[in-house]
């Protein structure tokens, strides 16, 4: 995951039944716990976060989308009114299912407004995912909010989902914008002839890298060499951290990587400071008997 913060993120874990302030309006509650990559914030008692995994196995990640997310300057009456970093908090802690989640979007109105003492408000998409493997994007382009479907499973910062998809076809020599069949066998061709993947930190190409590498390796044997084998792929297309722009607020870089088994419900995040790897489970008695917010150390 990449923030131009310099705050370190970390595994977080948030419990049923927490109480928790969106952008406007009264304190929420959330139904389900949460596990995932994350940050107390500095400046008053909230926690962040970047991306997680809920007890129901439902998952959801944030996504630079600047040039065209759009939000609303004003709250709407009778809506649920969040700001754009309150998105993940409300759809894990409050939906079991992606079908939920979509029900529910015509509900919420994405507010421009910034979280805590943050100096800017900042344009996101989401892709949200179920143990089942279906996969959706939401992203705020103007209107409602909608879900569309992710055939690829993939997403990284701007440009929208659609672009995406049409730029990988584009860069494997298929026919059409839409994710078929024929990107899948354009995709495994390219990994069995050992063919150098796009390797610049753009989104466009890294979208590129991750979606050939996805669809075009065969699958591993076990979840332990899948593990490694991802991890791997993350490591490809990691912005690296130069010291020298340390603070400087436009200078982004891969703070963590993390991989959610949504099935095992577990999460596996390695720190760019430490590169230890932590397995965090979110059990049945984790999510029964913890009450209380937990950062988990990185170091």
């Amino acid at each position: 995951m990449d923030f131009p913060t310099t705050t370190p993120w970390r595994p977080v874990f948030l419990p049923r039944h927490y109480h928790w302030q969106p952008a406007v309006g009264p304190l929420r509650t959330s139904q389900y716990a949460i596990l995932g990559g994350g940050r107390r914030a500095s400046d008053w008692h909230a926690y962040l976060l970047g991306d997680g995994i809920n007890e129901a196995g439902l998952s959801c990640a944030e996504l630079y989308l600047p040039g065209a997310a759009t939000y609303v300057d004003h709250t709407v009456t009778g809506k649920i009114n969040l700001g754009p970093q309150d998105f993940i908090t409300w759809a894990l802690g409050e939906h079991a299912t992606l079908t939920e989640i979509i029900a529910d979007l015509p509900r919420v109105t994405l507010l421009n407004r910034r979280w805590g003492q943050a100096t800017a408000v900042y344009p996101f998409h989401w892709i949200l995912s179920d143990p089942t493997g279906q996969t959706i994007v939401i992203e705020p382009t103007g209107g409602p909010l909608q879900a569309q479907v992710n055939p690829a499973g993939i997403l990284t910062n701007t440009p929208i989902l659609a672009t995406h998809l049409k730029n990988l076809n584009r860069y494997l020599g298929v026919a059409g914008d839409d994710f078929t069949l024929e990107t899948i066998q354009a995709a495994k061709a390219v990994i069995a002839s050992g063919q150098t993947l796009p390797a610049k930190t753009i989104p466009t190409d890294r979208f590129i890298h991750m979606a050939i590498r996805r669809w075009g390796t065969p699958i591993a044997e076990n979840d332990a060499s899948s593990t490694r084998e991802i991890f791997q792929w993350l490591a490809e297309v990691s912005l690296p951290f130069d010291p020298k722009r340390q603070g400087q607020p436009n200078h982004n870089y891969t703070h963590y990587r993390s991989i959610f088994n949504l099935e095992a419900k577990m999460l596996t995040f390695q720190s760019r400071r430490s590169r230890r790897l932590q397995q965090i489970v979110l059990t049945p008695e984790m999510a029964s008997h913890r009450n209380f917010p937990h950062a988990y150390p990185v170091d």
